[in-house]
Formats: structure tokens, C-alpha cells, sequence
């Protein structure tokens, strides 16, 4: 009995963790990142949302803002497409990803007493991958790491958590 009870419950938990990759599915959540931008590194934070337009094949819409580093801070707003390949019974993904960005770039220092300001803004595109493992129906983990093509290139890496509605 404790055999078939186990079984039902591993099947019941691979169906139900399975359908996050289903159409429909929603997510929001955060991430930390590291910016580089031809040997330029800064730290940022961001938010996110994604939503399965079609079994694997989803969207996402993220905002990220990167802490100031030598009078230098930036956002960006990113809109991509996942093809997620579930591995490991559902419990973990792959996806390349694409879409396009926009950074803006803040810089600020002053000047013999007088302050001088720096903005620039640019849009482009991203291409990437990531991973990610589903811990429970509603909560899942990852990595992602991308290039941004907007006016030079650099690289993002990011690390984040999201819940799944």
C-alpha cells in the first residue's frame, strides 16, 4: 500500500510540476545581476514577468537597474522569448532566449564646482540562455546569462527566484 501511495504521489507531483511549462502559466519574480561591459562590472537588481503563450514557448517582460559605480548608473527593460526544454521530469529547464532591450546610462560628476550630467539611451537586442529548477508547483530558481547588442555589447549574468501562478 505505502508503495502505491508513493508512486501516486511522485506521478501527482511530475504532473503538477510538468504543467509550469504549460500554457497559461504566469510568473513573477526577482533577480540579482552583474553587468560587463568591456571590463566595466557593476551589480544590479530586477524584476520580472512571464507568461506561456503556448506549451515551452514563453514570454517575458523585465526591468533591471544597476547600482551607481563611478558616477555611472543603468536600466534597462528587456522583452524576450524562452523555448524551455524541460529536463528531469519537469523539475528543471533549458532555454535559449531572445528579444530585444533598451539601456539607459546615467552618468554624474562634478566639475570645479559645478555639476555635469550624462544621459544616453539606446535600443537593441539580447541573445542568451538559462536554466532554471522548479522546487515546488509555485517556485522556481535560476541563471541566465546574455548579451545585449545596443549601441556596443555587454554581457548580463543573473541569478533569480520567481513564483508560478
Amino acid at each position: 500500500m505505502k508503495k502505491i501511495l508513493m508512486m501516486a504521489v511522485a506521478l501527482l507531483m511530475a504532473v503538477t510540476v510538468n504543467a509550469q511549462s504549460a500554457k497559461g502559466a504566469m510568473a513573477v519574480g526577482g533577480n540579482l545581476n552583474i553587468g560587463i561591459d568591456h571590463g566595466y562590472t557593476n551589480f544590479g537588481i530586477g524584476a520580472k514577468y512571464s507568461y506561456n503563450f503556448i506549451d515551452h514557448l514563453r514570454g517575458e517582460a523585465s526591468f533591471d537597474y544597476f547600482f551607481k559605480k563611478d558616477n555611472i548608473s543603468q536600466w534597462d527593460i528587456n522583452v524576450n522569448l524562452h523555448y524551455v526544454f524541460d529536463l528531469a521530469d519537469g523539475k528543471m529547464g533549458l532555454y535559449p532566449l531572445a528579444g530585444f532591450t533598451y539601456i539607459h546610462q546615467h552618468a554624474s560628476t562634478s566639475y570645479m564646482g559645478y555639476s555635469v550630467t550624462a544621459n544616453t539611451g539606446n535600443a537593441g537586442f539580447n541573445l542568451g540562455a538559462g536554466w532554471e529548477y522548479r522546487f515546488s508547483e509555485h517556485f522556481k530558481a535560476g541563471a541566465e546569462a546574455k548579451l545585449q547588442w545596443a549601441d556596443g555589447s555587454r554581457g548580463v549574468i543573473s541569478i533569480g527566484a520567481a513564483y508560478i501562478f
